[in-house]
C-alpha cells in the first residue's frame, strides 16, 4: 500500500461525476470531526437540522427534502487555515510542519420524486486530521527519538444516498446509507511509517416536523462505522534504512452522532435555530495494529469521552435577494487528560460564524466565514514515560507530552445552490 489516493470503483465514479476532489482535511469540531458540510452550515455554525428552506441544510437533515418542491443542487468549497503549536516543558517550541491550508469540497444533489418521495445524494468529508511534529519537539524521547510522534493524518470522505417520505403536510422521515471511504490513515513516528486504508457502511435516519407555521423540530441520527484497515508497517532507525515492510491490519471506529433542534421563525425576515449534537466518541478507545500473523505491532490507547455540542444560528432576509447568516457553537472536547496525545491536541472550542447568500435568479451564491477558537491545552501529567517498558505502545497521557498546545483555525467557504 502506498500514500496515493486509491478509491473504490463506486467512490471514484461518484467523485468524477460530481467534479469533487478531496484535497485535504483537519478536524474543526471536537476530536477529528468536521461538521461543516455546506457553506450555509459554516455560516450558521452548523445549526440547520430543523431548517426546511435552505438547500445547504439537506446534508444536515435529509428529511427536509420533502419540503422542497423542485430538484436541487448545492455545492461548496471550504478553505481551512490551521497551524497547531506546542510549547513543551521538555523540548522545542514549534508549530506543526504538516499542511496548514486545506480545501474541503461538499455537495448535495436532490431529485423531487413521486408519491411523496424524494431522493438525495450527499458527498462530504465529516472527519479529518493532520498534524506533523518535527524531530526534537518532545525532549522526553531523548535516546529513543525513533519513537517520537511525527505525522498523523486521516483523509476520508462519505458518500451518502438518502430517500425521504413526506408522511403528511407537516412531517417527513428519511433513511440513508453512509459509505465511509478512509482513503489514508497515517500514524507515523520518526522511526516508524504506518499507513492504511479501508471503507465500510453505516446508516442514518432523520425526521422533521412543522409544529405550526413558526416552529419546526428536526433530528438526525448517524450510526457508528467501523472500518477494517489494511496497509503497511515500516520500522527503521537513524543508522539503517527502512526494513522490509510488513502487512499491517487494524480497525478504526468512527462515532455515532445525534443532532436535534428547533427552528423558530420570529418574523417574516428573521429565523433562529437552537441545536444540540451528541457524538459517541467513546468508540475511539484503543487502536491495535497487528501483522498478518496476528502479532501486535503497535497500539494507541485513547479512551475518549462522549461529547455534546450546543449551537445557535440565525438567518435574516435583508431584502428579496440577500440573506445574512450568523452562528455560534460550543463544542466539548472528548480527549481526557489521562490519555492525551499530541496527534490530536484537542480541547473545548467556540465557533463564531457569519455569512450571506445572494440570489442571482437561476442560482444563489453563498459565502461564509468561521473562526474556531480552541482553548489552550495545558498538559501536566505526572505519569512518567518509560520507552523501555513497552516501546510498541504510544505514550498517551504521559509526561512526554507535557506543555501548552494552541490550535485555533479559520474557514472561508464559497458555495452555490440552485433549484430546477
Amino acid at each position: 500500500m502506498d500514500t496515493q489516493f486509491h478509491y473504490s470503483r463506486l467512490s471514484r465514479a461518484v467523485l468524477l461525476a460530481t467534479g469533487l476532489t478531496l484535497i485535504g482535511s483537519h478536524a474543526l469540531a471536537s476530536g477529528f470531526r468536521i461538521p461543516e458540510v455546506s457553506t450555509v452550515g459554516t455560516a450558521t455554525s452548523n445549526a440547520l437540522v430543523a431548517n426546511t428552506t435552505e438547500t445547504g441544510a439537506l446534508a444536515y437533515n435529509p428529511a427536509a427534502m420533502s419540503f422542497h418542491d423542485a430538484n436541487a443542487i448545492n455545492a461548496g468549497l471550504t478553505r481551512i487555515t490551521y497551524e497547531p503549536k506546542v510549547d513543551p516543558d521538555n523540548g522545542t517550541a514549534t508549530g506543526s510542519t504538516g499542511e496548514d491550508t486545506f480545501l474541503i469540497p461538499n455537495g448535495y444533489f436532490m431529485v423531487d420524486g413521486y408519491d411523496n418521495m424524494s431522493f438525495g445524494l450527499a458527498i462530504n468529508a465529516p472527519f479529518g486530521l493532520e498534524t506533523e511534529w518535527p524531530s526534537g519537539t518532545f525532549g522526553g524521547f531523548a535516546g529513543q527519538s525513533v519513537l517520537e510522534t511525527s505525522l498523523s493524518r486521516i483523509k476520508m470522505f462519505n458518500v451518502n444516498p438518502n430517500i425521504a417520505w413526506q408522511l403528511d403536510d407537516s412531517s417527513s422521515f428519511a433513511f440513508g446509507v453512509n459509505y465511509y471511504d478512509l482513503d489514508e490513515l497515517v500514524f507515523n513516528n520518526h522511526g516508524v511509517d504506518l499507513k492504511g486504508s479501508g471503507g465500510d457502511l453505516g446508516w442514518n435516519v432523520a425526521y422533521q416536523k412543522k409544529m405550526n407555521n413558526k416552529l419546526t423540530f428536526g433530528a438526525n441520527y448517524r450510526s457508528a462505522v467501523e472500518v477494517d484497515l489494511s496497509g503497511s508497517f515500516h520500522a527503521f532507525d537513524a543508522s539503517s534504512p527502512k526494513n522490509t515492510p510488513q502487512a499491517a491490519y487494524s480497525k478504526l471506529e468512527f462515532p455515532d452522532m445525534f443532532q436535534a433542534g428547533f427552528h423558530y421563525q420570529i418574523t417574516d425576515k428573521l429565523g433562529v435555530e437552537l441545536d444540540a449534537e451528541y457524538t459517541g466518541w467513546s468508540s475511539f478507545d484503543k487502536i491495535t495494529v497487528v501483522n498478518g500473523g496476528g502479532t501486535e505491532l503497535t497500539s494507541s490507547t485513547n479512551n475518549w469521552d462522549d461529547t455534546w455540542a450546543y449551537r445557535i444560528g440565525a438567518i435574516y432576509q435583508m431584502n428579496p435577494k440577500t440573506k445574512l447568516m450568523f452562528g455560534y457553537s460550543y463544542d466539548e472536547s472528548p480527549q481526557p487528560d489521562e490519555h492525551f496525545s499530541a496527534r490530536v491536541p484537542d480541547d473545548d472550542r467556540q465557533l463564531f460564524s457569519l455569512g450571506m447568500t445572494r440570489d442571482f435568479g437561476s442560482w444563489d451564491l453563498e459565502l461564509a466565514y468561521m473562526l474556531v477558537d480552541v482553548d489552550d491545552r495545558d498538559v501536566n501529567s505526572t505519569d512518567s514515560y518509560d520507552p523501555t517498558a513497552d516501546p510498541s505502545m504510544e505514550p498517551n497521557g504521559t509526561d512526554v507530552y507535557n506543555g501548552t498546545y494552541e490550535s485555533d483555525s479559520d474557514l472561508i467557504s464559497v458555495g452555490m445552490s440552485m433549484e430546477f
